[in-house]
């Protein structure tokens, strides 16, 4: 809508006008069709991603983190572009934001298309044509459409105004056809629960419509930013650089074979390319007409539909904008005096932020919107990118993805004095990831460092390190002012804006090295970040001439140089053997980090800063010529990482398929086309309520009042719900506990974030403002336990179970040569499921129907019962699948659950609630830690004689899913001890209530065992393999807890092979050579056996497989949930090689409390076994009747006929083609033994501890595989995951309060695609069979992620390497999981003392 008003009457305008013509609406095409938008559809803090989810119903584009970390919410964008009318630019963009940002300049984010660099003067105008073409070159800017993506977690819906989105519902779906992208990461099983594939394949799309030339490298370090805790990322990768230009040749092989299985097709339109786009090319067509579903025209949410492509009256560009919504004002100016004169018209009392991207609120979140935001996207001053013979202009608004292109043409084209802007560029392409880079900007990236000085600004270092400039205009006089980095920091910039930064050049004898030293490969904040600039004369001893630049940051929140070391290095020549020793002994003087208990410890950042002068030095005296000894030049350098690959082996019969067939999931077409619903993209229901959690805020305290009044206040909340008002009994736990856990607390709180109360509202923007306004008093506040050992002197624990004893475990002491002890920890872990916990709870005429995120449906129909103190038949609950789970939805759902219901009971409405990220972290358990001590007797060959153990289990604030017992049965592992005396100890602390997570107590019990077999190994001096070797158990060996050893599969096949296939011999030697070649980066070389009990316990299942007449297609509903473990799709599998049928023709339906009442929970991989079990007995059990009735047709003469016609006769005869079956406990067999082994080899940077697992082989005993396919992508996910525990997932606590700090993706870090083995060789062991199994096969989900740990046995070689350069590799040295970047670092005992440059 045009609106023209007076300048008096608006309040500003364009300048020199009488009158201000704007726009009050903006329009956004969304997957072709168009939509205008005001404040009567939304405010202006409104985010992308709730505009397609709410009001277009576009839920292909998820909802986790709103961080901008996980990226699960990536669509692609293009935009005008400002510097060049008519034309466009495409990018990413993450679309999930709450609104807000920063105050002030606040982040501004670029949405591409800046203008290119010219050269003017004399002294570059040679290379003026040339850069111009490069850069645009470089981008794909060549006047037609340039595609990238975005994650929308923090765009602002108005910020897209004249934007084209793309959602994952414009590529394909099932009734068009699906697109190239899809169908190969569908037909590379990269999909496992398939919450984050609409974002990988978003991603995917804007890299191909960027650039038709992807590489496979670019396509791997474009998943910088998207987060997975299912697959490991290797089948994805696989997927995405099968369609790249130089993809490996056995990767486009297979994806022709998808291609011609899928024929797959652009699907943009009628008049599109008409599937011919595929491998990385790009449809050429004028696509339109297309169907678009949900979000095509006259759809829900659609606001005003002006046809597919029509264009609006005005062009968005040429007219600002200027909306206001209550309070709240948005604008959009096109000059930068438009922006100085709307800040002048601000009042006092207003806030107000420059909004381009609102990628700041990823890190500093703001809850209350502003009453005005500023968005300068249309405002090309702000987009400059100039070059002159001494300098080069970047506009504050230019995003740090066209920065790195132009720092690197210009480092790579220039003549002279820039090429230091190599090592920037390279620097800011660690910064976030790349859908931020591709909307982030420089000028937003310093506002955040302006504004919280704590912030680790890689931007702000680095251009401090180059002595760049920042223009600063002041609104009120327009006039600008030009300081240094330094001094921008203490100017006011109140009603100011950033317009530019000037980088000059330097000597051609100047040399800068930045380092960012991080807890994981990308998409992580600095432990420590550093710049150091020396300019070194090579013809005069290679002095320093003149004062060098010395930068840290993360030291604390007043420190950027080190001057004291500046002034030491100055003069001096780097050829001083003990330059660096003693530059140390200066930093240590003036570098003091501070001690917060979110950051690494101040030892590790304090030695970081002087490993990294040490590197910096080495690596310049390389640069400029000086000799460097052979063993320290890889000092110089961080550890790079090559492509990655992966090779998956197994075998199948062919003449069993369906059986055994390596197909792709089931469901994973829908999940790559966005078109499975989880339970959060249910669509709301008319009156439809949501809740938000009330926590509290301290860890050990008694509840003395909760005020409710000011949040009752809150326009839109509707009721307050505390303990007080449950109708039932305040207890989540019905069979799933013997001990209370309460929905809200009643009169005291035992951990920091328990639940106590849930504030309902009618938006969940309400909710929130209602739930931050309820104050909580406590009193008799006290210091919290958190930790094992504290629970242990203060008392809080107990045996969980009868100590185990078998044989005399004193006398084999007695009787050893060897006694050794220690102990040992293992740490808390994050589920981290992709989907958050949710529930919706709706009243109906005769109870409650409820949807939530459980895979255990029957305990949520009883807690829901019990807490509402109704009948269970009143409560109908229903799944159809759940995005993860690893064990934490067995119950962890349950308290959301709960709170939903007591609200739909209280407000007599359908009731939502979602738990946020921070909420999902802080309120639920996770995995539990462990602390385990150990006394070990052997003899000189390594052979245990008895072992002493006992083990802690940190089950939480209650001990209802402690796993201490677990530990201690698995712990033996593959080895046969005579003796035994083992103890399962549970202790309480004051953290949420921890829970099953994959291979509970499993995995930390054999992690145990193997550690003591590397004591042994260590005190021996011998080979752990070897030690490993004399404890291998023999067919018939007892174990204390479990069944007689069968026979040792590890001993007798997969060592064997594994040696042979992993080349273990060759290997050993080349690390040992290369240790002995490098004195700062050590190699370590591990082989670990595995062996998992599986037993069946007392799981129960319900199974019904319907047979329909019609057509003969087949329909399965069981007691079990998909969860992304591939369990419907071994089910169809099953079925239709039973029953005959063709794949296609049998579904698995959503699982219920009225189809499937009573079923367990799915919270074990023997649960599938149970599942496929019951399919296998059910469809006998069919075809035993369809069997006799066809073979009674036959003797009676009658004809084959076909399959749909038999079944209808079968009805016509009273035979049921239905068949319900209970999966009961006389049906299954005997308990069984899941062999592994892995091999492992880790590279680690001694000096910054940086770690990365070079090559990883493992052998997984599967028995006769039902789907090769999923077991594999098991085997990877589980894999990587456990990598998570033992390398990267550190869980912290503020001591004080007990809240936990690792509560997002900024602190909480799961392993990256580019933090996985670079070479994952994954092989099913051939020739195995499984007598106890479901058709031969064996249960996968859980078992590789013990096999995990031999990464952390590799690293510990790789430590131990480094210790004997100062020898101290003799004695054993204590390492607790995750052993973290850091944790290398300090095993490593760096000491600037051994900085030699000789």
């Amino acid at each position: 809508m045009e609106v023209s008003e007076s300048e008096e009457a608006t309040g500003g305008g364009v300048v020199g006008k009488e009158k201000s013509t704007f726009l009050s609406t903006i329009n956004i095409t969304v997957n072709g069709v168009q939509y205008e938008v005001g404040p009567d559809i939304a405010s202006p803090s409104m985010a992308l991603l709730d505009y397609l989810r709410e009001k277009l119903h576009l839920t292909g584009c998820k909802s986790m983190c709103r961080e901008g970390g996980c990226s699960a919410c990536t669509v692609v964008a293009t935009a005008p572009d400002t510097e060049n009318p008519g034309a466009t630019s495409t990018f990413s963009v993450l679309a999930a934001g709450s609104g807000g940002g920063t105050a002030g300049q606040g982040e501004e984010i670029l949405p591409g298309g800046e203008q290119v660099a010219k050269w003017t003067t004399s002294g570059v105008a040679a290379v003026e044509e040339q850069a111009d073409m490069g850069a645009r070159a470089s981008t794909g800017r060549t006047g037609e459409d340039e595609d990238a993506c975005r994650s929308q977690c923090r765009q602002l819906l108005y910020a897209c105004n004249g934007w084209s989105i793309e959602t994952v519902e414009g590529l394909g779906d099932w009734r068009h056809g699906y697109h190239p992208i899809q169908t190969a990461l569908a037909g590379f099983y990269g999909t496992q629960c398939g919450f984050c594939s609409p974002g990988m394949v978003m991603n995917m799309y804007g890299q191909l419509q960027r650039n038709e030339s992807l590489t496979s490298s670019e396509a791997e370090k474009s998943l910088d930013g998207n987060l997975c805790r299912c697959t490991g990322y290797r089948p994805i990768l696989d997927a995405f650089k099968s369609l790249t230009v130089d993809g490996d040749v056995r990767l486009k092989d297979r994806l022709h074979d998808i291609e011609e299985a899928h024929k797959p097709c652009c699907l943009k339109g009628k008049g599109g390319c008409k599937g011919k786009a595929q491998r990385g090319s790009k449809c050429k067509a004028q696509c339109n007409g297309r169907d678009t579903g949900s979000g095509g025209a006259g759809g829900p949410g659609s606001e005003v539909d002006r046809g597919n492509g029509e264009k609006n009256p005005s062009t968005p560009a040429q007219h600002s904008v200027r909306v206001k919504a209550g309070n709240t004002q948005w604008y959009q100016p096109i000059t930068l005096q438009e922006v100085c004169d709307i800040l002048n018209t601000l009042s006092e009392g207003d806030t107000y932020q420059l909004v381009v991207g609102n990628t700041a609120q990823g890190v500093y979140v703001t809850t209350d919107p502003y009453t005005s935001y500023i968005n300068t996207t249309r405002v090309p001053e702000l987009y400059t990118v100039q070059g002159e013979e001494q300098s080069i202009t970047l506009g504050a608004n230019v995003s740090l993805r066209r920065a790195i292109e132009m720092l690197r043409y210009t480092a790579d084209t220039v003549i002279t004095g820039f090429h230091h802007l190599r090592d920037v560029a390279d620097h800011w392409a660690l910064v976030a990831n790349e859908s931020v880079r591709n909307v982030g900007c420089i000028a937003g990236n310093l506002m955040i460092k302006h504004q919280h000085p704590e912030f680790y600004s890689d931007i702000f270092l680095t251009l401090t390190g180059c002595d760049a400039r920042v223009n600063v205009m002041t609104a009120a006089t327009a006039a600008t002012a030009t300081v240094t980095l330094e001094e921008f920091l203490a100017l006011d910039m109140s009603r100011s804006i950033i317009t530019s930064l000037v980088i000059p050049t330097v000597s051609e004898n100047t040399r800068l090295r930045s380092y960012k030293i991080t807890p994981r490969a990308v998409n992580a904040h600095a432990y420590v970040n550093a710049v150091f600039r020396l300019e070194v004369d090579p013809n005069d001893t290679f002095t320093i001439t003149s004062r060098p630049t010395i930068l840290y940051g993360g030291i604390n929140p007043q420190f950027v140089h080190a001057s004291k070391t500046e002034d030491f290095l100055t003069g001096r020549s780097l050829s001083e053997p003990d330059l660096v020793e003693r530059a140390c002994e200066v930093l240590k003087t003036e570098v003091f980090p501070d001690s917060l208990p979110q950051d690494a410890s101040p030892q590790y950042r304090a030695s970081l800063t002087q490993s990294l002068l040490f590197k910096a030095i080495i690596s310049i005296q390389s640069d400029v010529g000086y000799t460097v000894s052979p063993s320290l030049v890889s000092a110089g350098y961080t550890i790079e990482r090559p492509l990655s690959s992966g090779q998956q082996t197994f075998n199948t019969d062919q003449t069993a398929w369906p059986l055994g067939q390596p197909v792709p999931k089931v469901e994973a077409l829908p999940q790559v086309a966005g078109e499975t619903d989880f339970m959060n993209d249910v669509a709301s229901l008319p009156g439809e309520l949501t809740g938000v959690f009330i926590q509290s805020s301290v860890g050990r305290a008694n509840i003395t009042s909760i005020d409710t009044s000011q949040a009752m206040g809150v326009e839109g909340v509707v009721a307050v719900l505390t303990a007080a008002d449950i109708p039932g009994l305040n207890n989540v736990m019905a069979e799933a506990g013997v001990h209370v856990e309460e929905v809200f607390a009643s009169s005291s709180v035992i951990y920091a974030g328990q639940a106590v109360g849930l504030v309902v509202a009618r938006s969940a923007s309400a909710a929130y403002q209602g739930a931050a306004a309820v104050s909580v008093q406590y009193d008799s506040i006290q210091t919290p336990t958190l930790t094992i050992q504290q629970a242990i002197t203060e008392g809080s624990y107990s045996l969980e179970s009868d100590p185990v004893v078998m044989g005399d475990v004193e006398d084999a002491f007695t009787n050893s040569e060897h006694v050794v002890s220690a102990e040992m920890a293992v740490g808390y872990q994050n589920h981290f499921c992709m989907e958050l916990m949710g529930a919706r709870v709706t009243p109906i005429d005769d109870g409650y129907d409820v949807i939530a995120t459980t895979i255990w449906p029957a305990e949520a129909q009883s807690v829901v019962a019990q807490v509402l103190e109704i009948d269970a038949n009143s409560v109908n609950v229903s799944v159809r699948r759940v995005g993860g789970s690893f064990g934490q939805k067995i119950n962890r759902c349950h308290p959301v659950v709960a709170a939903a219901a007591v609200a739909a009971w209280h407000t007599h409405s359908p009731v939502r609630v979602v738990l946020n990220l921070s909420t999902y972290l802080t309120m639920l358990g996770g995995r539990e830690p462990y602390h385990s001590k150990y006394k070990v007797g052997f003899d000189s060959t390594g052979k245990v004689n008895g072992l002493e153990i006992d083990v802690y289990c940190d089950a939480g604030c209650v001990a209802n899913d402690s796993s201490a017992t677990l530990a201690t049965s698995f712990l033996t592992n593959v080895y046969g001890v005579s003796h035994w005396l083992m103890r399962p100890y549970t202790v309480i602390t004051n953290t949420p209530s921890n829970t099953f997570m994959r291979a509970p107590g499993i995995v930390e019990g054999i992690i145990v065992m193997e550690t003591l077999m590397d004591h042994v190994a260590s005190t021996l001096g011998v080979d752990p393999l070897s030690v490993r070797e004399v404890n291998l158990a023999t067919t018939g060996a007892l174990r204390p807890q479990l069944q007689p050893f069968g026979r040792n599969v590890f001993a007798e096949d997969i060592l064997p092979l594994l040696k042979t296939s992993a080349a273990w011999d060759q290997r050993q030697q080349e690390v040992a050579q290369f240790n002995d070649s490098n004195r700062w980066r050590k190699r370590g070389l591990a082989l670990m056996p595995m062996c998992f009990n599986i037993g069946y316990g007392g799981f129960r299942f319900g199974v019904m497989v319907n047979l329909y007449t019609h057509d003969g297609t087949v329909a399965i509903s069981h007691g079990g949930i998909e969860m992304g473990q591939g369990l419907n799709t071994k089910v169809s599998q099953i079925a239709a090689y039973i029953l005959g049928v063709p794949l296609e023709s049998v579904k698995v339906k959503a699982t219920s409390t009225t189809t499937n009442a009573n079923s367990s929970h799915q919270g074990a991989s023997v649960c599938s076994d149970i599942v496929c079990k019951g399919v296998e007995m059910a469809c006998e059990q069919l075809m035993e009747r369809i069997t006799e009735f066809k073979e009674k047709r036959r003797q009676d003469g009658k004809a084959e006929t076909s399959w749909p016609e038999l079944i209808r006769m079968c009805r016509d005869a009273d035979i049921d083609v239905c068949q319900r079956l209970w999966t009961r406990l006389e049906h299954l067999n005997k308990n069984y033994d899941v062999y592994g082994g892995a091999v492992m080899e880790a590279e680690i940077d001694v000096l910054t501890g940086q770690t990365q697992i070079r090559r990883a082989d493992i052998i997984e005993d599967c028995g006769q595989s039902l789907s090769p396919y999923v077991d594999i992508g098991q085997v990877e996910g589980a894999l990587v995951q456990g990598l998570g525990l033992v390398l990267t997932e550190k869980v912290k606590f503020n001591s004080d309060t007990g809240q936990k700090l690792s509560n997002g993706t900024w602190e909480y870090k799961l392993m990256s695609a580019l933090d996985i083995p670079v070479d994952l060789r994954v092989t099913l062991l051939p020739n195995s069979y499984n007598d106890s199994g479901v058709l031969r096969a064996k249960a996968v989900g859980e078992p590789p992620l013990v096999m995990a740990y031999c990464a952390a046995m590799a690293v510990r070689r790789a430590i131990t390497a480094a210790l004997t350069h100062t020898q101290q590799h003799t004695a054993w040295f204590q390492i607790d999981m995750p052993v973290t970047v850091e944790s290398v670092q300090q095993l490593c005992k760096v000491e600037s003392s051994q900085f030699t440059i000789k």
